[in-house]
């Protein structure tokens, strides 16, 4: 149903700023974490769509983000190249799970 798909959606929401607020200066831990929930959420949601906005969120969010912090717009304190190494899973997860979240908003049940 709608009202269960929208609570797993939020726990994952928080689930992904828990795990960032607490692991961030462990950016090994924070990846494998979120290549976990990648490859969960993957598992589950892997229609053509699915796909293409978790790889295009992955290389688009990073790569904005990578340009930004380049001008000087931001630092982030643990950087492997300008953004941590987990910053591309993190977009690729927040690709999907708006994809997600906005197609249980849209569709009648």
């Amino acid at each position: 149903t709608m009202k269960r798909k929208l609570v797993t959606r939020a726990i994952l929401y928080a689930l992904c700023i828990v795990l960032v607020s607490m692991f961030w200066q462990r950016p090994v831990i924070l990846s494998l974490c979120l290549v976990v929930i990648t490859v969960v959420m993957i598992s589950k949601w892997h229609e053509k769509s699915d796909l293409t906005f978790y790889f295009a969120a992955f290389v688009l969010g990073p790569t904005g983000e990578t340009v930004a912090a380049y001008f000087g717009a931001w630092k982030y304190s643990k950087p492997l190249y300008l953004i941590p190494i987990w910053l591309p899973f993190l977009w690729g997860v927040v690709g999907l799970f708006l994809k997600r979240l906005c197609d249980t908003l849209l569709t009648k049940e």
